[in-house]
């Protein structure tokens, strides 16, 4: 009998259930992100949004002084774990964050417009399965929040999602 090997979104759906179990969130929460975002302001008021609408996030943050649902605060995410998440939200500001490792891992980016990966990725066009990453063009919470919303509503599509994370890996 050939022994069959576990898909990458099998493998994914593995590791989100540990994380949900090793971090108490809600069983029912479909997408787990991370949140590197260094303005104070800008990721409570995101943290506190994505809470509402059922998401989780392990959001990199020192020293939390506020609590949401379903979020886990860490100093900084350990490499071997990229495979829990399905999108991270990054501003170009914090240190620790490998953009490269992460979309390896199959997370997908939602970033602003202007930052070291211009010159090779555009926002993702469902219409005609183009492109890769979810872009930012204001430092306004509200743009960023209408991001995510984005990506939350192709990865409904199998076919977007499908070829979103193929785009996705295939970058570099």
């Amino acid at each position: 009998m050939e022994k069959q090997i576990p898909s990458q979104s099998a493998i994914k759906q593995t590791a989100k259930n540990n994380l949900k179990t090793q971090f108490n969130f809600n069983r029912t929460v479909g997408s787990i992100w991370i949140v590197a975002i260094e303005n104070e302001k800008i990721r409570n008021f995101l943290l506190e949004w994505i809470s509402e609408i059922w998401l989780s996030a392990i959001a990199i943050w020192k020293n939390s002084w506020v609590e949401f649902k379903n979020i886990a605060f860490l100093d900084k995410i350990n490499s071997n774990s990229l495979q829990w998440f399905d999108f991270f939200v990054y501003d170009n500001e914090m240190d620790g964050i490998d953009v490269v490792k992460f979309m390896w891992a199959w997370i997908v980016p939602i970033m602003p417009v202007e930052n070291t990966y211009s010159w090779m990725i555009k926002d993702f066009n469902p219409m005609k399965f183009e492109w890769n990453w979810f872009l930012w063009k204001s430092d306004s919470a509200f743009c960023i929040f209408e991001k995510i919303i984005s990506y939350i509503e192709n990865i409904k599509f199998p076919e977007d999602k499908r070829v979103l994370l193929k785009n996705v890996t295939t970058t570099f």
